[in-house]
């Protein structure tokens, strides 16, 4: 048995660990890069604008460019490793200039260029280093270890997850399940949580993770260094609280602008968009040893029914909008993706060889480890054999706990859950958990598994909040807050001498009784962040602290505080959230409070302040002057907001995902949500057919001709 504390830090020649799993060329160097048999393309059914693409064996696919010139980041995965097959091809030398069939490390400047490599995240040959060291590693372990790192442990409570959303032992065959974290001993056991927006803490320790605004505002930044900063901000207050992998970040264009979880994704409406800005987000959270869990694989694009539902989509649609941004993610070096609910052409997507296999591994070339969704397990066979690495959430009962007794019947070989346990190890080398990349918790360090559980409260209930994490999640909502409206440049005010109104509940109130889940200024579900009051600036305090030339600042749940203003600020907000889709795209109250300010006060300014998980319909905005929009912003939303009303910040935000006009009607029944198999009218396994294809978004405007309220890419700000 190999001993832990010797675990493999390098392959014996970089030149061997770059060509392939055990230092064969890879079979893809044949079939991929013009290297052996040719690509194949013919032609499929038709489609709205010319014939569409069909794959055959090898694989090939093209990214076709979209209406603003997408070039999706897939594409450079594939041509990437094109390029380090054809550096690496055998070369004919002299036996002078060979050792074990490869040039000499110290005579040869493609080795040299392949150790560089090494460095790189997501490269061919940081992916083969870390697996070489996985493979090396695994020879040490247990068949119990074994089995343990391909599911989680769902203990009993107190313990449960040990506190996190998901948490996976690698070392229950030692002694009294010894050294749970330890740098030095071996695997680091890993502890999953959520999410993308923030360290959620399931509300058993409010207050105590940033609320940061959500990664659709990060969208609507258009900038990649605002995504890099904020995935820097969340990736430490991981850190502090001991969980090494997080749970996000969502990738999912958006389809339905009524899915629940429309405010979760970084992609907006756009592959494009999307590839842009997961990359930076994945490389910085992963630069702190935490292993990025990319979700949802694939083609989960609506709430209702998502456990059950089965999805149709075409093959074009497939590779040019619902893929990229996964392969941005992998390009940059992403160490795990969560399979989803749903079912995509009849299979569940955890038990589906064409999602697992044939997309996932053999087209993107994805070397991580697959987790699915929590619950999204149905059969231990069939997921096992799909390519499903990891079952969440776990436990004595999960269908994971099958894998022994399927490898004893002879259904599932070892060497097959031992492929599972590699791509785990593998994900862990390589964002260098091995190598005290990941800064384990002074606390954790040397406790078993239960004084560990003791030790939960002063971890994951410190709070881990800083003024430069609260300074991070304001300039993300200045970043992202798209001004839509500015007439006779209402914004920035001139507020000294000025009597200021704030209407609207929303302005003042920070929950609302008749959410299920999330608050006024954060969407609800996994991704929810749960905070304090006190730590939660609402536009009222926010202004009244920031604005102080003021002559007066009032406030009212209805319009009576505008009468007799300068200027009324109307807040608003849409809730939305986890597991339900929105009913319809009307922003609450907007229309009766900006309308009812107007006949009060009509000399009075109304600048409206929306807070939206998405894409609202915006028929109230004729009566307004000005409009700010924020795709829920989080705990510093006062702050920013009084920043931007006096113009000490100008607004740099752009829609990520368009804004229909009232009376638009983009789908079918059959496309969204879906309809049932005859004779049933309403069922839980509804069938969504995407035969709109690739006109997803704007896209779907262009084609039709069909304007919109306010387009993709939208966004005014201050000129001086």
């Amino acid at each position: 048995k190999l001993p832990r504390a010797t675990a493999p830090s390098e392959p014996p020649s970089p030149s061997v660990a770059t060509l392939g799993m055990s230092g064969a060329p890879s079979p893809r160097s044949s079939g991929y890069c013009g290297l052996g048999p040719a690509h194949t393309i013919d032609a499929e059914e038709g489609r709205m604008d010319g014939p569409a693409i069909k794959r055959s064996r090898p694989r090939a696919w093209l990214l076709v460019p979209a209406a603003v010139g997408v070039v999706v980041g897939a594409s450079a995965v594939l041509m990437a490793a094109c390029a380090v097959v054809a550096r690496r091809q055998p070369q004919r030398l002299n036996g002078a200039d060979m050792e074990h069939g490869f040039m000499k490390k110290e005579e040869t400047p493609a080795v040299q260029e392949a150790a560089v490599e090494a460095n790189i995240p997501g490269s061919a040959a940081w992916w083969g280093k870390a697996e070489w060291r996985a493979r090396e590693y695994l020879k040490g372990m247990d068949v119990k270890d074994k089995f343990a790192m391909v599911h989680g442990q769902n203990d009993k409570w107190p313990y449960h997850r040990h506190g996190y959303a998901g948490y996976i032992n690698t070392q229950l065959s030692l002694p009294g399940y010894l050294a749970a974290y330890s740098n030095t001993s071996g695997a680091l056991p890993l502890a999953l949580n959520d999410g993308p927006q923030g360290f959620n803490t399931y509300e058993a320790y409010p207050g105590t993770a940033t609320q940061f605004p959500a990664l659709l505002a990060v969208a609507a930044s258009f900038s990649p260094e605002t995504s890099r900063a904020y995935a820097q901000a969340v990736a430490e207050e991981f850190v502090a609280k001991g969980a090494n992998v997080l749970l996000g970040p969502d990738v999912e264009v958006t389809r339905a602008a009524l899915t629940g979880r429309s405010f979760e994704t970084i992609s907006g409406e756009d592959p494009y968009l999307g590839s842009v800005l997961v990359r930076p987000f994945v490389q910085e959270v992963q630069n702190h040893g935490i292993i990025v869990t990319v979700k949802h694989w694939l083609d989960n694009n609506q709430e209702i029914y998502r456990q059950t539902m089965n999805v149709e989509v075409g093959d074009r649609a497939q590779h040019e909008i619902y893929m990229p941004v996964f392969a941005a993610a992998f390009e940059a070096g992403a160490g795990s993706v969560m399979c989803s609910y749903n079912k995509v052409s009849g299979t569940h997507a955890c038990e589906n060889e064409k999602l697992l296999k044939t997309l996932l591994r053999e087209e993107l070339g994805f070397k991580g480890y697959v987790v699915s969704d929590w619950g999204a397990t149905h059969d231990a066979y069939n997921s096992a054999k799909a390519g499903l690495d990891v079952e969440m959430v776990g436990g004595p009962d999960d269908i994971f706990s099958k894998l022994p007794d399927l490898v004893q019947a002879g259904k599932l070989t070892q060497e097959e859950v031992d492929e599972k346990v590699v791509r785990v190890l593998t994900a862990m080398y390589a964002v260098g958990q091995f190598d005290n990349t990941f800064s384990v918790p002074e606390l954790y360090v040397g406790k078993n598994l239960w004084d560990l559980d003791k030790a939960n409260d002063q971890v994951i209930g410190a709070d881990v909040t800083t003024d430069a994490h609260r300074g991070v999640a304001m300039q993300t909502i200045i970043d992202s807050t798209i001004l839509l409206k500015n007439d006779d440049s209402t914004l920035p005010l001139t507020s000294a001498g000025k009597k200021i109104s704030l209407v609207g509940k929303h302005c003042k109130q920070k929950t609302d009784p008749s959410y299920g889940h999330g608050n006024v200024y954060s969407g609800g579900g996994s991704g929810y962040v749960g905070t304090k009051n006190g730590k939660v600036i609402s536009p009222l305090e926010g202004i009244q602290a920031h604005i102080k030339d003021a002559a007066s600042i009032q406030w009212s749940a209805d319009a009576s505080a505008a009468v007799g203003a300068d200027v009324a600020v109307v807040c608003v907000s849409a809730h939305s959230e986890e597991g339900w889709d929105r009913e319809n795209l009307t922003m609450p109250e907007a229309s009766e409070l900006v309308s009812s300010v107007r006949a009060s006060s009509p000399s009075t300014k109304i600048v409206v302040l929306a807070i939206a998980p998405g894409a609202v319909t915006t028929e109230w905005a004729a009566d307004a002057d000005a409009v700010m929009l924020m795709f829920y912003p989080g705990e510093q939303v006062g702050v920013a907001l009084a920043k931007l009303l006096v113009g000490e910040a100008s607004p740099g935000g752009r829609l990520p995902v368009t804004f229909p006009k009232v009376d638009e009607q983009r789908f079918t029944n059959e496309q969204y949500p879906g309809v049932c198999p005859a004779p049933n009218y309403w069922c839980e396994d509804l069938v969504a057919t995407f035969s709109e294809g690739v006109l997803v978004g704007y896209r779907w405007n262009d084609a039709k001709k069909q304007p919109a309220a306010y387009p993709f890419g939208f966004g005014l700000t201050y000129t001086n």
